[in-house]
């Protein structure tokens, strides 16, 4: 296998891991509340219908089809440009330093684009639940690329990063 589809097929298994766990997360939260799918169900409405007053109180399998499908992709995506990411920051400090506010960056983008860029979401997902769900994803992610780039660890703890 070539370099480059190993480093796709990484990315991609990565992101799929961190959109699990997302997934995983906010379901554990719809089920605790007695509504299971109702959060990709908003957000299927909400930024892929152009729904300004989603349904909350019943699920719309289209929309839930639909954000699920939009989340894998971009994922799959995050993955493949994260993964691409950690080749390079084992080579430069530089790199490194943009590894670490990717990172930070992810666990503010979502939270920012549905409370502040959706009226319609606004309130409905409380910063720690997208805070602690980016938290599992960046975790999982985290995990998989260490197991691929077992030096990942070393890099980080014996180099200075942004120099």
């Amino acid at each position: 296998m070539s370099k480059t589809s190993t480093m796709v097929r990484d990315g991609i298994v990565a992101g799929l891991l961190g959109a699990a766990a997302v997934a995983l997360w906010f379901l554990i939260i719809d089920l605790v509340q007695g509504r299971p799918f109702t959060t990709p169900s908003v957000l299927g409405q909400v930024l892929l219908f152009h729904v300004r007053a989603p349904a909350t109180s019943v699920v719309v399998p289209g929309a839930v089809a639909a954000y699920t499908a939009l989340h894998l992709v971009a994922f799959m995506l995050l993955g493949i440009g994260a993964n691409k990411l950690v080749e390079m920051a084992l080579q430069s400090s530089l790199w490194r330093f943009a590894l670490v506010m990717l990172t930070v960056v992810f666990e503010l983008f979502f939270w920012g684009m549905v409370e502040i860029g959706f009226a319609a979401t606004r309130g409905l997902f409380p910063f720690w639940t997208v805070l602690v769900g980016n938290t599992l994803a960046v975790l999982a992610m985290g995990w998989y690329f260490s197991q691929c780039h077992p030096s990942l660890k070393r890099v980080f703890l014996t180099q200075p990063i942004g120099n």
